[in-house]
């Protein structure tokens, strides 16, 4: 496919993300990427998903973006948000995916989390980060109580609505009033940290959502 060809295309439509794989084009629903996942997991579905809408949209500017060499490190360690990454741009099982996490998350989500991620497709870099103030702080304070011995059933139930709830409202809301993106020039190899992972103060805003 041409890139004059790649251009007519729209990254994203809907619930829909289109992408070139081997030059083809393939379009991914979201509706897809849930029907393998429990309702546990449908908030990290869904916002993985819609990070990658973001990305679609910042590295389509010259033509539709490709899976072909694309690089993602993620901040969260959602198996729904790695899931969702992987099924947009097929990068995990090609050692192409880097989860980084705060030494002491214990390897489980909980408020050290962040949702940033970096999509690097060769020749440039989109940082994604979900807009501060979109997670409320009850919810971090929801996820350090999971699983601790005295977790009580209303405190479960009220982790189980946050996520439906923030479920729908990053479909709801436009994209971008969800996200912020930042282009840069840059690559990443795969393996490569971006600067902001490497820096010795990043775990130490454990809520940057908030």
């Amino acid at each position: 496919m041409s890139s004059n060809e790649s251009k007519k295309i729209e990254p994203v439509e809907g619930t829909a993300v289109r992408i070139q794989s081997g030059g083809e084009v393939i379009e991914l629903d979201y509706q897809a990427a849930t029907s393998q996942r429990s309702r546990s997991l449908w908030w990290g579905t869904a916002v993985g998903f819609r990070a990658m809408q973001a990305a679609a949209l910042a590295l389509s500017k010259d033509g539709l973006w490709s899976r072909d060499r694309l690089y993602v490190v993620s901040s969260h360690p959602g198996p729904g948000v790695m899931d969702a990454i992987d099924y947009v741009c097929n990068v995990v099982a090609r050692d192409r995916y880097v989860c980084v996490q705060e030494n002491d998350c214990g390897r489980r989500c909980n408020s050290s989390l962040k949702y940033e991620w970096w999509v690097s497709d060769g020749e440039k870099t989109a940082a994604i980060q979900l807009r501060p103030g979109f997670v409320p702080r009850a919810f971090f304070d929801l996820l350090d109580r999971l699983g601790q011995s005295d977790t009580t059933d209303a405190e479960a139930m009220a982790f189980e609505v946050f996520k439906v709830n923030l479920s729908a409202k990053v479909w709801n809301a436009p994209l971008m009033d969800s996200f912020r993106v930042t282009v840069t020039p840059h690559p990443l190899a795969p393996g490569e940290l971006p600067e902001p992972v490497k820096a010795p103060d990043y775990w130490n805003n454990i809520r940057p959502s908030v």
